[in-house]
């Protein structure tokens, strides 16, 4: 079955995942942050920058965190972990599903 993607909501851009490793960090220093970043993505879209932060996910088992982007550039991205003083492991090119405008029969898989 093929699927209709709808357009990005930041001009022609990709969705980006950032893995973060954060041994130790704590509840505050996780929400002081969440702040840095989103105050970093602000400051980039101010600049031009075409960057928006869809959200993150944090797993304490693993001292992991996911921040996913939609951005023009894996650059702009790792600029904004840089702005915010967060370290960066990878980043890859990713697609979330189901992606919206996606109708309920669309995003099941039939075989």
């Amino acid at each position: 079955m093929l699927l209709r993607w709808s357009a990005p909501s930041v001009g022609l851009v990709k969705e980006w995942m950032v893995e973060q490793y954060l041994p130790g960090v704590s509840a505050v220093e996780l929400d002081e942050a969440s702040a840095r970043l989103v105050t970093a993505v602000g400051e980039l879209r101010a600049r031009g920058a075409e960057i928006r932060l869809i959200g993150a996910t944090f797993v304490p088992e693993e001292d992991s965190c996911f921040c996913r982007f939609e951005a023009s550039s894996s650059e702009v991205v790792h600029r904004a972990c840089e702005l915010a003083l967060l370290p960066v492991a990878r980043i890859h090119a990713v697609q979330s599903l189901p992606r919206s405008g996606q109708t309920k029969e669309e995003e099941t898989c039939a075989s």
